[in-house]
């Protein structure tokens, strides 16, 4: 086990004191956050900037900390695993402007369904946002079943019901982050001092895909 995985295992639970961590070590030069997920919600923090979020319902399924600590919504709710199953539930009767799915879509059993059921819950006019990796291990939580790139993406989301040409695509790779990244442990790469974040669409990371629910 390398130091940082068992570092990793002692502090993960305790996120009031990970979260602190991570603030000073940004006070000093010293950035913790993942090397791949950093670069990549940069990059989609630019694809969204023409959504007003403070008018927007959204909702998050497996909502994790990012999302909701670093937006101000309108409204916001969580559909998370196993209270609600995406994959058979609708969350209510309510509909939403925005349907976040950050790094879940890839440990779903049925994706098709799933996004059936995001379309369902949309507004006119609303979006859903899903992230997923593509050059990333294997990771089962509690399983772990696809990948897509970005053409892949687009013809699945077309196939779930969004019209292709109102689907955006990007992704975030390069191969330094590819290759540091493929480690035995549990572990990903932190950005620490510095890397590379040159984004090279050959060696995708993280793939993402912006779908608006037109009639």
């Amino acid at each position: 086990m390398s130091i940082q995985s068992f570092f990793e295992k002692k502090i993960k639970h305790n996120r009031t004191f990970v979260k602190k961590l991570k603030k000073f070590a940004k006070y000093i030069g010293f950035n913790l956050e993942y090397w791949h997920r950093y670069a990549s919600y940069k990059q989609i923090k630019k694809n969204l900037s023409f959504l007003k979020f403070e008018n927007l319902d959204v909702l998050e399924i497996s909502a994790g900390e990012y999302w909701k600590e670093n937006y101000k919504f309108k409204s916001f709710d969580q559909m998370n695993y196993p209270e609600h199953d995406i994959c058979k539930d609708l969350y209510g009767n309510k509909k939403y402007d925005l349907i976040i799915a950050d790094n879940v879509w890839e440990h779903l059993k049925y994706p098709y369904r799933a996004t059936k059921n995001i379309f369902n819950m949309l507004n006119e006019g609303g979006h859903f946002l899903v992230i997923t990796p593509f050059l990333i291990r294997v990771h089962e939580v509690p399983i772990d079943c696809t990948r897509w790139t970005e053409d892949g993406m687009k013809y699945f989301l077309n196939e779930s019901g969004f019209n292709l040409d109102n689907i955006f695509t990007n992704s975030w790779g390069n191969k330094k982050c590819a290759k540091s990244d493929l480690r035995e442990d549990s572990t990903w790469t932190r950005i620490g001092i510095y890397k590379d974040m040159k984004n090279n669409k050959t060696f995708p990371l993280q793939v993402w895909a912006l779908a608006k629910k037109v009639k």
